[in-house]
């Protein structure tokens, strides 16, 4: 996780999730269904700059529950059978 810090007083002001945040956070996930939820549930409290990396990790994950493996990177002869 990328925490953003100010240079005065060193506070917090936001904390953005990485992809693998996401993604490990969505191995939890055991079904398509479930992971759907998740997704349906969390993308609309995001900001345009962390839906990419949110995105990202749906797609990777969809990618491992269609192919019943856990990747580190998804090969792209996989992409063809995630819809």
């Amino acid at each position: 996780m990328l925490t953003l810090i100010t240079a005065q007083n060193n506070e917090r002001i936001m904390e953005v999730k990485t992809k693998e945040d996401w993604l490990y956070q969505f191995r939890r996930c055991s079904s398509r269904e479930t992971l759907e939820k998740v997704i349906s549930h969390t993308r609309y409290k995001l900001t345009p700059a962390e839906m990419e990396a949110f995105n990202s990790a749906v797609d990777h994950r969809l990618a491992e529950l269609t192919m019943n493996k856990l990747y580190d990177r998804v090969p792209a002869s996989v992409w063809k059978y995630v819809t």
